[in-house]
């Protein structure tokens, strides 16, 4: 069942299906190039999985490849609004506010249709780092502006006209590292 609101960001649960099927699938984020990269980078492994250090940041094999993808690949909008934070910081609730305040013109709160009636707040809002590992990573760019999408990667990992602010939003979730789960 779809949302009757209009403007604003669309809710991707809505419309995934529908645009996943209009575009065609982008490489693999895994693709030839992975082996090249991993190669040259220093490795360890820890709790029964093996890290590698990509620009400062030990992450799984995995991750490194969607994090070079999404760098060289991402084309962020203008208008684009992009969560980042680490996992397990307020990244859903900072999304359902995201949505409620970027929706309210076209979808009024108490609307029964609003989409966080409806859908969880990760439902609306599309994970970077998802759409990148499994090849659909330009699904979002048919989705009209505005657009909303977070990600669990450092900002670095971002292109430079994410990571220096030339969006129209970047929000970044900080939290004492104490407080969240590791």
């Amino acid at each position: 069942m779809g949302s009757a609101c209009l403007g604003g960001p669309v809710p991707f649960e809505d419309v995934k299906a529908g645009l996943a099927a209009l575009v065609p699938p982008e490489r693999d984020a895994r693709g030839e190039n992975n082996d090249e990269i991993l190669s040259t980078l220093p490795s360890k492994v820890a709790d029964y999985s093996k890290l590698y250090c990509y620009k400062r940041f030990w992450l799984p094999e995995v991750y490194v490849t969607v994090a070079a993808a999404l760098e060289q690949r991402f084309q962020p909008r203008p208008d684009d609004v992009i969560v980042a934070s680490f996992p397990k910081c307020g990244t859903t609730w900072v999304m359902a506010l995201l949505v409620a305040i970027m929706m309210r013109r076209a979808c009024p709160p108490g609307a029964a249709d609003h989409p966080l009636r409806r859908l969880n707040p990760h439902e609306c809002v599309p994970f970077r780092e998802v759409l990148f590992a499994d090849g659909e990573e330009a699904v979002p760019d048919a989705l009209p502006s505005p657009r909303l999408a977070y990600t669990h990667m450092p900002l670095v990992f971002l292109p430079r006209a994410a990571a220096r602010g030339n969006v129209q939003g970047r929000v970044r979730v900080q939290h004492n590292n104490k407080n969240s789960g590791l």
